[in-house]
This record gives structure tokens, C-alpha cells and sequence, in this order.
């Protein structure tokens, strides 16, 4: 692979569903940096509007998952390869694929098509 498989998720969304909602998210993003391998996997957390104190209280409890993972936490629309957004109308920048509804419902999507291009890629050796 010679390529990065980012996912752009909304950090909004992620706060405002509770830290239940918070925990199940980071696991499976942790998980996919091992799947992928972390030269090739990169989060990107867009917010909006969301206090600086929100966002440290997030790093700070998530930071074992954020420090070994490649992460950009931003407010300025950035290209990725893959990116869930709740509605339509939300403009979240230049994408490969998109996934309209919840960032979990959204994460199996994402994974589905990592695993058929890893499986894809293996047949090809």
C-alpha cells in the first residue's frame, strides 16, 4: 500500500453523544490503525465552533489512542479519503467516499471497504 486511508469524522458529533458514544469511537479507530498499520491510516477530527477547553478535556482522555495514532484535530476543511457526516448539507471538504449518518454506523462502512481493498490487494501478490 502506498497510500493513506484518512477518515474525516465530525468531533462535534462525537462530544455531544457522551463518553459511552466517545469510548466506542476511539476503540474502533485504534483498532483500524492496527488493521491498516498506522503509515497508512490518518484521523482527522473536524469541529466546529467547540470550545479549546472541550477539545483538551478530549485529547487528555483519549491521549494513549491519539498519541499512537496519526491525528489532526481542525476546524479548516482538509481532504480525506473517506468521510462520515450526519446529514447531506454538512460540507466537510473534499472526499473519496462518504458516508451520510452516525460516525458508528459509518466506521463499519469505512472498514468494509479497507478490508475488500486490503483482500483485493492480497490477491494481487
Amino acid at each position: 500500500m502506498d497510500y493513506t486511508l484518512s477518515l474525516k469524522i465530525s468531533l462535534n458529533e462525537i462530544l455531544e453523544e457522551g463518553l459511552d458514544y466517545e469510548r466506542k469511537v476511539m476503540e474502533n479507530i485504534f483498532r483500524f490503525s492496527n488493521y491498516i498499520g498506522s503509515r497508512h491510516f490518518k484521523v482527522i477530527l473536524f469541529h466546529s465552533k467547540i470550545d479549546e477547553k472541550d477539545i483538551k478535556g478530549f485529547v487528555s482522555r483519549h491521549e494513549n489512542i491519539l498519541f499512537q495514532i496519526n491525528t489532526k484535530i481542525t476546524s479548516t476543511n482538509c481532504q480525506a479519503w473517506f468521510t462520515i457526516q450526519r446529514t447531506q448539507d454538512e460540507k466537510f471538504g473534499p472526499y473519496r467516499y462518504k458516508y451520510v449518518g452516525k460516525i458508528i454506523d459509518g466506521l463499519a462502512q469505512y472498514f468494509k471497504m479497507v478490508k475488500h481493498l486490503k483482500d483485493k490487494e492480497q490477491a494481487w501478490k
